[in-house]
């Protein structure tokens, strides 16, 4: 599976495609953090970080972690698919899931992004 990026530096969004562009699932995970599902063949299609050098930009505690909100509409059967797939290659590459437990039953996901490739360019705006 071969990436491929586009980066529109005027809105801050970065596209991270896994496969070509077509109609397919889009949930947003966060308010700036989408990803697009091939239910069919249950593969990501694509990713998409909206405000990017703001969701990369470390704090004094480490990186940003971002609630996972858009997980908690979906149907079960929805639900366990994209947290496999979030938790599956390529998107472990971009995105670390974790759970945060704030009561014995009421854990949720959290995710902060990891590091951008090299070859994407980008590293230094995350010191900006």
């Amino acid at each position: 599976m071969i990436e491929h990026y586009e980066y529109d530096a005027e809105s801050d969004v970065l596209d991270v495609y896994f496969d070509e562009k077509r109609p397919v699932w889009t949930i947003e995970l966060t308010p700036n953090i989408m990803i697009s599902i091939d239910r069919i063949l249950q593969r990501v299609i694509s990713l998409t970080f909206m405000d990017y050098t703001e969701l990369i930009r470390p704090t004094d505690w480490g990186f940003r972690s971002f609630p996972i909100t858009g997980l908690s509409e979906l149907p079960l059967v929805e639900r366990d698919l994209v947290i496999r797939i979030l938790n599956s290659s390529p998107v472990n590459r971009w995105l670390d899931v974790s759970s945060v437990q704030t009561l014995p039953n009421s854990p949720f996901a959290v995710t902060h992004l990891e590091p951008p490739p090299q070859e994407l360019g980008l590293l230094a705006l995350a010191d900006v």
